[in-house]
């Protein structure tokens, strides 16, 4: 069992422990329910596209979508000129 303080704004910390075993991180939401005088946190499910954040990013600028729109958008230009 772990003691815990309740901040002057309302704010807690959960045990660093608990986070890890619960995988829980900055950002992660928490249900909060009243059940008969307990106080219940349950994590919440993350969306499941944040688990992709950041996993195909380029190393190469020249990748990146702005910069292949700019390079079709100049070649559009081109051919529309002939």
């Amino acid at each position: 069992m772990y003691k815990i303080t309740i901040s002057q704004k309302g704010q807690i910390v959960i045990p660093l422990e608990i986070r890890k075993n619960y995988g829980l991180k900055k950002g992660d939401q928490l249900a909060v329910e009243d059940s008969n005088g307990v106080i219940i946190l349950r994590p919440l499910p993350r969306h499941p596209l944040l688990k992709l954040r950041g996993k195909y990013k380029s190393s190469n600028p020249a990748d990146k979508l702005t910069t292949a729109l700019i390079k079709e958008r100049t070649a559009e230009r081109s051919r529309e000129r002939r």
